[in-house]
């Protein structure tokens, strides 16, 4: 993930009780991956029905609140920012439900789909722009804008500090997304780099000896 913005206001956010916050996850499967639930298809992913934002750049679409009646996948959360209250009576349900619910061994996205299943009904959904997943800058252009944007995600294994800045392997759609990170890279490294443990960060990136994937 990259931070873009800030995001504080996720702090106050007003929640009731035993509730949580968290942007919807994508099911429009937009890079046909094909052990992806047949179902996900836009017309099923939550985004989909979100409203853009008004004009400026600290603007929020209005994200889809779903009904008990809507389907199961908009009812689902990306469980990259998901915010809560924590409490020891939260901790032990949530621990109680880990060794109860028979579904746990069978979900495809194991800790995303426990949270949306555990919460339903009791999210509050936030829009995009606090965890925008990469692909969404393409499959949802309806509401993306860049300069809006808080926080990217960035999912699937091609990770910006695992391939080198402008590569041709990766997919063009990604592109500029990528290149956020190698901006911000280039800022870090002017602040850091003789700091005796920058060597150890440039190593875990696609500039260093090891050019880790993941």
């Amino acid at each position: 993930m990259l931070m873009r913005k800030n995001m504080d206001e996720l702090f106050d956010l007003p929640l009731e009780e035993g509730w949580i916050a968290a942007a919807h996850a994508c099911t429009c499967n937009p890079m046909q991956i094909p052990h992806y639930p047949p179902y996900w298809i836009p017309a099923s992913c939550g985004h989909t029905y979100a409203k853009p934002a008004e004009p400026g750049p600290d603007a929020l679409c209005t994200a889809f609140q779903p009904t008990p009646n809507s389907g199961i996948t908009l009812h689902s959360i990306n469980s990259g920012v998901v915010v809560l209250s924590p409490s020891d009576e939260l901790n032990d349900r949530i621990i109680n439900d880990l060794h109860t619910d028979p579904d746990v061994t069978k979900y495809g996205f194991p800790d995303q789909d426990f949270l949306s299943s555990h919460f339903k009904h009791q999210i509050k959904f936030l829009g995009y722009e606090y965890n925008a997943l990469k692909p969404m800058r393409k499959c949802h252009s309806t509401i993306w804008r860049d300069e809006n944007v808080r926080n990217v995600h960035y999912i699937f294994r091609d990770k910006p500090w695992a391939l080198p800045e402008g590569t041709e392997n990766l997919d063009e759609q990604f592109q500029v997304v990528h290149g956020w990170w190698w901006d911000e890279w280039r800022r870090l490294e002017a602040e850091k780099k003789g700091e005796k443990w920058w060597g150890l960060v440039v190593d875990l990136t696609a500039l260093g000896s090891k050019g880790l994937r993941n």
